[in-house]
């Protein structure tokens, strides 16, 4: 009969402190996760296109890429090849164009990597302008741009280089290289 109260009074023991336990622990526990999120592709496309719209709903640009892939772990999409297109009616577009890219900040900037070509042909209202740079940043609903590397302006009659652009490629386009700034005028 005493083998069958120490059993009982084990058990009650167990159960108080059981309870003491609990009593001493925190309210609510945190589990942190040693696990590092993973680099994993959330989606891709081959064949990259977006097209924006301005409010009177006619085309303001396009985006497009031969790839373009996003991962889990972060919110930007990795571009190969992008060519960004910014219509200013009338005139011809811009063409923007490199070799790799980063869409970031839900499309509010575009890194664009690697050598970078904008262009926009000649019109009746416009003249033609090529330039050459690299490593060129984008805010695509300002119309801006900006790079600290060297960048070379084309024009009919100009030819002007230096190290560091800011761009402003709306109606009228404004150009400011920042240092080292050559220029060649072509008389004709």
């Amino acid at each position: 009969m005493i083998a069958n109260y120490k059993g009982l009074a084990a058990l009650v023991v167990l159960a108080v402190f059981s309870m003491w336990m609990l009593k001493r622990s925190p309210d609510s526990t945190v589990l942190k996760s040693l696990a590092k999120p993973t680099h994993d592709v959330d989606y891709f496309s081959v064949g990259y296109t977006k097209l924006q719209m301005d409010e009177f709903g006619f085309p303001s640009s396009q985006l497009s890429a031969d790839y373009a892939v996003h991962y889990r772990d972060s919110a930007e999409i990795k571009l190969i090849n992008p060519v960004n297109l910014v219509f200013k009616t009338p005139a011809p577009p811009w063409v923007i164009s490199s070799e790799e890219g980063v869409l970031a900040d839900s499309g509010e900037t575009l890194f664009l990597q690697g050598h970078v070509d904008i262009n926009r042909s000649e019109s009746d209202l416009t003249q033609q302008v090529d330039i050459q740079t690299r490593n060129l940043t984008i805010a695509p609903k300002k119309s801006y741009a900006e790079t600290a590397e060297w960048a070379e302006m084309v024009t009919k009659y100009d030819v002007v280089s230096g190290v560091g652009m800011k761009l402003l490629y709306a109606s009228p386009l404004k150009i400011e290289l920042l240092s080292k700034v050559r220029g060649r005028h072509v008389y004709q």
